[in-house]
């Protein structure tokens, strides 16, 4: 319910769900997005603690792999990726 009403009230304020931020949120990271589309979700991270947290948690695993990648098996690497698409695609999302 709390999820509903957060939406509810970023909908009526003109802000992005936690659905929408989260959908956005890995081209957010990589610079992706356009100027004014990296803004709302920003100004999305900026009210939701919820999803900050997601957010520094993707941030994390991005440094982590790009710390270790030069030395990384490229398959690994690649299971990854796919994986943080499918994170980045709402699959495994509680907020959807």
């Amino acid at each position: 319910m709390k999820s509903f009403v957060n939406d509810l009230y970023n909908r009526l304020r003109g802000r992005l769900t936690c659905a929408e931020t989260l959908t956005l949120l890995q081209q957010y990271l990589d610079g992706e997005l356009p100027v004014d589309e990296a803004r709302r979700v920003a100004a999305h991270l900026d009210h939701c603690t919820m999803c900050e947290e997601e957010s520094a948690v993707y941030a994390r695993i991005k440094a982590s792999i790009a710390s270790v990648a030069s030395g990384a098996d490229p398959e690994v690497l690649a299971r990854l990726e796919r994986f943080g698409q499918r994170v980045g695609d709402g699959e495994f999302s509680d907020y959807s």
